[in-house]
């Protein structure tokens, strides 16, 4: 049975702040600032943690904060959210649009700082703690690695937690809802760069010059049939080129054509076999063209994985908390990749999707004109507060 009074008393507590918690969303949302810039922010956030009478330190990632609560016997429970912006031009037109040209919080990031800093709130204002939270406010989680320069500057030395818990804002559910996901929550990703170099000519005279950017069309029709012929349909997968250099003049063969691109999938041998695949098709390529085609791979981020004696107590929590009607199951992990995942390949994890869709305002992460319902903030400072607090008393 849930405990009612506790629950009653961090239903008050968020009520209480969560104006002020918007204040600090809307306010990051107007000033955002890239991977590793992000010093007004972090000095914000440092500033919160001072109103509230909690323990940090800074410079784990240049940026980066880990705040600590709490004295108690029970477990050290981290909970981790990310405040960096993306270098995209905001579209969209709402009171609090950045103020950056060129730069926008089109990932969330804003509402997840805000609710960190909520759950700090809430679990100072309760007093005494069975165990010792963690918070880990993360810079540059946008494909920067700002996750794994965090850990190579001491987090874990610095707090050891037992338990890592993330979360992300998902406009794919309603305001007010809590979705999960029972095993890969998020994709691994890893990236390639191919440089395919041929012979320059005139473009009058093709027969003279050696086509890289003929032999590099070629190449990427190909690399599209690895996810559709050599990996198996019900194993997720993707490849995508997502930039193409090359040529100088429209009526001039160059010499060389760079290609970039990206893996996506949620099985480690799925993963091995597309950069086998992807090395398989370039040296057809060069032979069939009798080019020299070269690829680099960039080991990235492995797959978030939900460990279910982590998730099962936390979305018991949630349900008693929010309501079990309000707890949705999603039917499929995503292929989009969080950096979370350096933490929860380290330690025992879960990872929570918080129902942020604008009613009438159709979009997703990473668009220009992103924007979401701040109810997601409340809900999740809550579910989380709650969840932080059962785990640290588990055995």
């Amino acid at each position: 049975m849930p405990d009612t009074t506790l629950t009653a008393r961090i239903d008050a507590i968020t009520a209480e702040i969560t104006e002020d918690l918007i204040r600090i969303r809307r306010w990051m949302h107007e000033n955002p600032e890239l991977g590793f810039e992000e010093e007004q922010t972090s000095a914000m956030i440092r500033g919160e943690l001072d109103k509230a009478g909690v323990e940090w330190k800074g410079g784990f990632g240049k940026t980066g904060i880990c705040a600590t609560l709490g004295g108690g016997n029970g477990k050290v429970i981290a909970l981790r959210g990310d405040f960096d912006a993306l270098p995209i031009q905001e579209t969209g037109t709402p009171p609090y649009a950045s103020k950056v040209p060129g730069k926008m919080h089109a990932c969330g990031h804003d509402a997840h700082t805000a609710i960190l800093i909520g759950v700090v709130r809430v679990l100072a204002r309760l007093g005494a703690l069975p165990g010792r939270a963690m918070f880990i406010f993360q810079p540059a989680e946008e494909s920067l690695g700002g996750a794994q320069a965090m850990l190579e500057d001491g987090l874990f030395e610095h707090c050891d937690p037992d338990v890592v818990l993330g979360y992300h804002n998902w406009p794919l559910i309603p305001a007010g809802t809590i979705g999960w996901h029972p095993a890969t929550a998020f994709a691994s990703t890893d990236s390639f760069d191919i440089t395919v170099t041929g012979k320059s000519g005139h473009g009058a005279h093709p027969h003279l010059s050696k086509d890289p950017i003929v032999a590099a069309a070629a190449l990427i029709t190909g690399l599209q049939t690895i996810v559709s012929r050599q990996v198996a349909p019900l194993s997720a997968a993707v490849v995508s080129i997502g930039r193409i250099d090359g040529g100088t003049a429209r009526n001039q063969i160059p010499d060389t054509v760079r290609l970039e691109g990206t893996t996506r999938s949620q099985d480690p041998a799925v993963r091995q076999m597309i950069r086998e695949a992807i090395g398989a098709q370039c040296a057809g390529i060069a032979t069939q063209f009798g080019i020299d085609v070269a690829v680099d791979f960039f080991h990235g981020i492995p797959p978030v994985v939900n460990d279910r004696e982590i998730l099962d107590p936390v979305l018991d929590a949630v349900r008693d908390i929010i309501g079990a009607g309000k707890v949705t199951e999603l039917p499929q992990g995503s292929m989009g990749s969080e950096d979370f995942a350096e933490f929860s390949t380290r330690k025992p994890s879960a990872h929570l999707r918080i129902g942020s869709h604008l009613a009438g305002h159709e979009t997703m992460l990473h668009r220009s004109d992103f924007d979401l319902d701040e109810t997601c903030i409340p809900t999740a400072v809550r579910a989380l507060s709650l969840a932080m607090l059962r785990l640290m008393e588990r055995k």
